[in-house]
């Protein structure tokens, strides 16, 4: 009798709850209808509000838009960057549906841009939702054509600076190779955290290009997702898509070094309804370094078509061509050990051979189709395809004697790989009584395949002197590009994922409830007629495969409606695989995967008339079950040779402050600071307690830009401040590699008439010489010097 009761006692409170949700949801109408420009082309991502309400929403790709609230009396008010603003007054009738087709028209103003970015974002399209980023629990930070412009960025640790808790920490061989990261503590990964739309790409080349939008970074875990990611963040670089109107912008920068870098950026209608549009992006880079016998090259070409092929569906194809060549550059490495050393040597001296170069060259293909199905939701399919060839081929210098006395050791491969993805997704919005759902469900697929020529490893080159190096002693052999290794090495990564944010309250209450169901393979695939004869004779395949459920969930309070405070809950995971060039390989052919969980609490606000945009963030990580690795001669470690586990308990947490906006109409402000305390709480190489590689425990940036409204129209001052506090390079915290304290200073003063601008930069004004280490090792990367770029553009658009 007593379950009975209970099951009883349980379905009255069902029936009583839902009854309550449909009484209230009588009371209530829908508010629907569609953003257009002046060119009857649906606006994506235009605010609506509801004035004096925390309820509003934004529309989708095809401008749509839906809202349900109490009957009566509103006003709409609508806005999108770069057009006036508009304030529409409806009626919602009770039980009834209120259709609605706004128009905006472009503000007169000449040439715009974006010109929000940081935290003041509107959406970021790696969280694959049109929820506004002040609506997500999740820290996210979007760096857009403001700051690109003001710090005239053509590289990535230029923009990434800007990101609190994001840290460059060096480069693989020199600033025209490609870079790596650390965030909240941990490194991101090559083949797991930087996305191109969303889609994986290989981090192997300088990613910054002029066809990029905006660079957007998710902190914290997000394997729901993305599959198996460090759980620092996922930096996702969005596109920029054609526009409707002709544009044309003309960019030229020339500076110190012998810099010249052309660009150009193409943008318009094919045919009379603006349904079919292009979009070019190119530039052509060539530079030399304040280091010695240090040059690159680089080119590349980006066309874009869209195509609204009905009102309903819309396909957008892209192509990204780089290519890209940069002389190899270890660094210095200390006369005695230990980075008080450096002092005594020249920050231009050259340690590798002017012959010896890193190539690079990458063909990315995106195909997004997007299908509106009814009025609220959205089918999205993309499919990514990337071929990728890199050759390295550099210089490793050894530890010197007392004398200077040194060996230069070389090595060199070629490298190809092949990248395939695709997801589908449907994304869409809709009420049960008085509960709004944000529904996102989708499948994702993305299979690698890479190859080498040979393992990297290091070959004597010759002796040499740290303070008489002599050049061309030994005729140069550039790496042979074939034969390949006898083995295919493989990513395969398949998953569904499903998360719904609820909304109640009148949108001041939401819950984000999401899962994702993960299967990842990886390892070496063995070519049986290519074993013979190699060192992998009888090698078998050995794949690693792991089914992984990660689920997310967090609370969002919206008091107002421009502020939100938030806690969330994620969990992450990487699969690792076999690392073949470990001497104790055999004993981990099979490795486990490694498993992180962040909690976070964050809040989110829009001030001072919604110019100002604040994001606050605590958060705790823990990894566990890491890859570690320890040299089998510590004191005198040779990369070669060294053993591997995946065991232990790492721990980071911390504080993060993001500010972006205006302070007031001619004062803008882009600022950063972040505390970050890493710790290791279990390892079996190294000390428990012992910090995190790579990880600062203080960092802050601050950029302030002068635009005045009235008196001296078009002219712009910037200012900009970035501190490193001092951190190990390595997780057994040897002091002598432990990198300083570093800072920059950055100024910046243009001016805009009409068409024509021009703009100074002076990158480090009071030449400080600072380091990093991204090689444990006793290398160090002097960072780049004082530097003058300017900056002459022209712009057209009708």
């Amino acid at each position: 009798m007593y379950p009975f009761t209970m099951k009883a006692n349980f379905l009255l409170l069902c029936a009583m709850l839902f009854g309550a949700i449909a009484a209230f949801a009588q009371n209530q109408g829908v508010l629907t209808g569609q953003v257009f420009d002046k060119n009857g082309l649906p606006l994506a991502y235009a605010t609506l509000q509801l004035e004096g309400s925390v309820q509003g929403t934004i529309s989708d790709e095809q401008g749509v838009f839906l809202l349900k609230v109490d009957a009566g009396n509103y006003n709409l008010v609508v806005t999108y960057i770069g057009y006036a603003p508009v304030k529409q007054p409806v009626v919602v009738a009770a039980n009834a549906e209120t259709k609605l087709t706004v128009k905006l028209t472009e503000e007169n103003t000449a040439l715009k841009v974006i010109e929000v970015s940081g935290v003041r974002a509107k959406t970021a399209s790696a969280t694959r939702t049109l929820l506004e980023v002040k609506d997500i629990p999740q820290a996210i930070v979007v760096i857009g054509q403001k700051t690109i412009k003001q710090q005239a960025a053509f590289d990535l640790t230029t923009l990434t600076r800007n990101i609190s808790g994001l840290n460059f920490t060096g480069n693989y061989s020199g600033a025209g190779s490609y870079q790596f990261f650390n965030a909240r503590g941990f490194d991101l990964v090559n083949s797991q955290n930087f996305r191109w739309n969303g889609m994986m790409i290989w981090n192997l080349g300088n990613n910054y290009a002029d066809n990029i939008e905006q660079v957007e970074f998710l902190k914290g875990p997000t394997s729901i997702l993305f599959g198996d990611v460090a759980p620092g963040g996922v930096l996702n670089f969005s596109t920029k898509k054609p526009l409707a109107d002709f544009y044309t912008a003309v960019d030229l920068k020339i500076g110190q070094w012998n810099l010249i870098r052309p660009a150009f950026d193409i943008s318009g209608p094919l045919n009379k309804s603006k349904t079919l549009r292009y979009r070019v992006n190119t530039s052509y880079q060539k530079e030399e370094s304040f280091r010695n016998n240090v040059a690159s090259e680089r080119f590349f070409v980006a066309p874009t078509l869209a195509w609204d092929i009905t009102p309903r569906l819309s396909w957008n194809v892209e192509a990204v061509l780089r290519n890209s060549t940069a002389s190899d550059d270890p660094g210095l490495v200390s006369p005695d050990g230990t980075v008080a050393g450096l002092d005594r040597l020249d920050p231009k001296l050259y340690l590798s051979e002017p012959t010896r170069k890193y190539k690079y060259k990458d063909q990315s293909y995106f195909s997004t189709l997007t299908y509106r199905l009814g009025d609220t939701w959205r089918l999205r399919s993309v499919f990514f395809y990337g071929n990728t060839k890199n050759r390295p081929w550099g210089i490793w210098p050894d530890a010197p004697d007392e004398d200077g006395n040194l060996q230069r050791n070389e090595y060199g491969y070629n490298q190809g790989l092949k990248n395939l993805s695709t997801t589908l997704d449907a994304y869409g919005s809709f009420y049960t009584g008085r509960i709004k759902h944000n529904l996102l469900v989708g499948l994702e697929y993305q299979r690698s395949r890479f190859r080498y020529t040979n393992e990297g490893y290091l070959d004597s080159l010759d002796q040499n002197n740290l303070y008489n190096i002599v050049y061309n002693q030994v005729p140069d052999v550039a790496p042979a590009e074939t034969p390949y290794l006898p083995f295919v090495s493989v990513i395969d990564r398949a998953g569904i994922y499903m998360q719904d944010q609820m909304m109640f309250l009148h949108e001041k209450l939401h819950l984000l409830v999401g899962v994702r169901a993960g299967l990842t393979t990886q390892g070496n695939q063995y070519k049986a007629n290519e074993l013979p004869g190699t060192d992998y004779e009888g090698y078998e395949d050995n794949l690693v495969t792991v089914n992984v459920l990660t689920p997310r969930i967090g609370l969002v309070y919206k008091p107002k409606e421009w502020a939100s405070v938030y806690a969330s809950y994620a969990q992450g995971y990487e699969v690792n695989s076999p690392d073949i060039f470990a001497l104790n390989y055999l004993e981990f052919s099979n490795p486990p995967a490694t498993r992180s969980a962040q909690v976070e609490l964050g809040t989110k606000a829009s001030i001072l008339q919604n110019r100002l945009g604040l994001s606050l963030t605590l958060f705790q990580i823990d990894k566990k079950d890491p890859y570690g690795f320890v040299y089998l001669d510590p004191a005198n470690p040779n990369y070669d040779e060294y053993n591997v586990y995946y065991d232990g308990h790492h721990r980071s947490r911390g504080i993060e402050l993001d500010v972006d906006g205006k302070i007031t109409p001619w004062l803008s402000i882009t600022a950063g600071a972040a505390y970050t305390d890493t710790e290791v709480l279990e390892d079996p190489g190294y000390p428990s307690g012992n910090r995190l590689p790579n990880a600062p425990r203080y960092t802050g940036n601050i950029w302030l830009n002068f635009e005045p409204v009235q008196h001296l129209k078009g002219l712009t001052l910037g200012a900009g401040y970035f501190y490193k506090n001092r951190f190990f390079s390595s997780i057994n915290n040897d002091p002598n590699l432990e990198v300083p304290n570093s800072f920059t200073i950055d100024l910046a003063a243009g001016y805009q008439f009409k068409r024509f601008g021009a703009q100074l930069n002076v990158t480090n004004i009071t030449n400080q010489v600072n380091y990093l280490n991204p090689w444990v090792f006793n290398l160090f990367e002097v960072q780049p010097l004082r530097r003058f770029v300017l900056t002459l553009s022209y712009k057209f658009q009708r």
